[in-house]
């Protein structure tokens, strides 16, 4: 993940008033091998990696709504406004990977005769 989606995840955690029990956990980031030099097996692990770092982001988005929910009528405006940066980091970050990832699966593809 590049820094600047780390750096808002960061913030975005730090600035937080406790919701629920904090709970909801960031995936850790995700190594994808250099496209130019992989073999098929390190892209397929990098594919099988990415699915399973995409499946790790939408449950930690759930989580977060799911704390958010559970604030109920309590929920201040302050802690809607975090909520959502949280999310719209989560969601770059998650973008972020993914294009790397189909950077590098390009860059793989062209190698091939």
């Amino acid at each position: 993940m590049n820094r600047f989606a780390w750096s808002l995840i960061t913030i975005a955690a730090l600035a937080v008033p406790p919701l629920a029990e904090a709970a909801c956990t960031y995936p850790p980031e995700v190594t994808i091998p250099d496209g130019n030099s992989a073999s098929e097996a390190d892209m397929q692990a990098a594919n099988a990696a990415v699915r399973e770092y995409m499946a790790q982001v939408e449950a930690y988005l759930a989580c977060m709504d799911d704390e958010e929910k559970a604030l109920g009528d309590t929920i201040t405006d302050e802690q809607k406004k975090v909520h959502t940066a949280r999310h719209n980091a989560a969601v770059d970050a998650l973008n972020a990977v993914a294009a790397r990832y189909n950077e590098q699966v390009r860059l793989h593809k062209a190698k091939k005769p």
